[in-house]
């Protein structure tokens, strides 16, 4: 593949903010590649645009000029383009243009982008039901997300099982609060008055109902994003737990215990600030049986990743947390040689492109978290689908 040329520019995301697409010509077509953002962001990931994006769109159309000749011919290529890109470049700009040369190549080469990474795994989603925190503008619950997947090998029945959930507590919340109005967060989970218990009870008994309708093995699992309301040594609940709103490092510990053994939470995801990797180890001993999953702790970056060794058994990718490609692919083999469970993740300011499918599949990862509402995620499980 041989570049004609590339030019970036500035383009809506999904939650109505500005992102950069990167439009690659090559002689056998045109293809685009653009990165998401996040809301609630991790303090080890990189500055999506650290300059302003106007100024650096302007700025990277400087250096996609220079690429115009070049010819990529492996996934190495593309990897040696990321360490020429100036580092004010690195986030948002350098990983649209990945995955641009990304769609580019494999179009090129015959192959799908997943084909690129010489791995397919059997991929099953993580999808959202009910969104809080940050995602949900600081209303209902603490808890940023209540979410479901399923023990199957079987991708079809895996989403029927899901969306059938999602529907149960779409039907739960219109019977159980006139407040609702069938409102949805960024990433399609149901935004609503209830707090923190009564969401997860809500949840627990729409995966109750559909477990014993389809005989599937459904789990339930939470997305704390505690760093949000983690305050001078205090992680504080506007919507107590058990009755304590303010509460400390030891009972945030004791408090995740106590609800995983109540809802029998299989995936938790951030349970306690960011900064204290040693407070995950404590929950991970005593929860053997669910996946510990570092996200703001980890932010996709190996430094992070080994100092977490031993502390957490899961951790996201999310892939514009580290902005090249290249880094996500020496993640993911670190995270196999820990045998850490590798989860690729969307982000709550998404792009329509389905391309995180592929690495979840080429990167061997065993889950996608991923939205079962709006659009731009139902491309991501329709990509899932159109892989098996």
């Amino acid at each position: 593949m041989e570049i004609t040329s590339l030019n970036a520019l500035k383009i809506l995301n999904a939650n109505s903010n500005f992102t950069i697409e990167v439009i690659l010509r090559t002689k056998q077509g045109e293809y685009r590649g653009s990165s998401p953002a996040g809301e609630s962001n991790s303090m080890f990931e990189v500055s999506q645009f650290s300059t302003g994006i106007d100024k650096e769109i302007e700025e990277f159309n400087e250096f996609l000029g220079k690429l115009k000749g070049r010819k990529i011919e492996s996934l190495n290529d593309i990897f040696t383009i990321e360490k020429e890109l100036p580092k004010e470049f690195i986030g948002g700009p350098s990983l649209s243009l990945s995955y641009a040369l990304l769609y580019g190549l494999s179009a090129s080469l015959g192959k799908e982008p997943y084909q690129l990474f010489e791995k397919k795994a059997k991929v099953l989603p993580i999808c959202k039901m009910i969104g809080g925190g940050m995602h949900a503008s600081g209303l209902g619950m603490d808890i940023q997300e209540i979410l479901v997947t399923t023990v199957s090998d079987q991708l079809p029945e895996s989403i029927g099982g899901t969306l059938k959930v999602y529907k149960k507590v779409k039907e739960l919340l219109e019977k159980t609060t006139s407040s609702f109005l069938g409102g949805v967060d960024p990433e399609g989970g149901f935004i609503s008055a209830l707090g923190n218990y009564e969401s997860l009870s809500l949840v627990k008994k729409a995966v109750e109902d559909i477990t014993k309708q389809e005989k599937l093995d459904i789990r339930m699992g939470v997305d704390f994003a505690a760093s949000t309301f983690y305050k001078n040594g205090s992680y504080e609940y506007r919507r107590p737990l058990y009755g304590k709103g303010k509460i400390d490092r030891g009972e945030q510990v004791d408090l995740i215990k106590k609800l995983a053994d109540e809802f029998d939470l299989y995936y938790i995801e951030d349970p306690v600030d960011q900064t204290l990797l040693e407070d995950y180890g404590e929950i991970m001993k005593s929860l053997k049986n669910s996946l510990i999953v570092g996200d703001d702790a980890t932010a996709t970056t190996t430094e992070r990743l080994e100092k977490a060794r031993g502390d957490i058994n899961s951790t996201l990718i999310k892939p514009n947390q580290v902005g090249m490609l290249s880094k996500v692919k020496e993640y993911a083999d670190l995270a196999d040689k820990l045998g850490v469970v590798k989860v690729v993740s969307h982000r709550s300011e998404e792009t329509s492109i389905p391309i995180i499918a592929d690495l979840a599949v080429g990167l061997n990862a065993k889950y996608l978290k991923v939205g079962i509402n709006r659009g731009e995620r139902v491309e991501k499980i329709n990509r899932l689908t159109e892989i098996s």
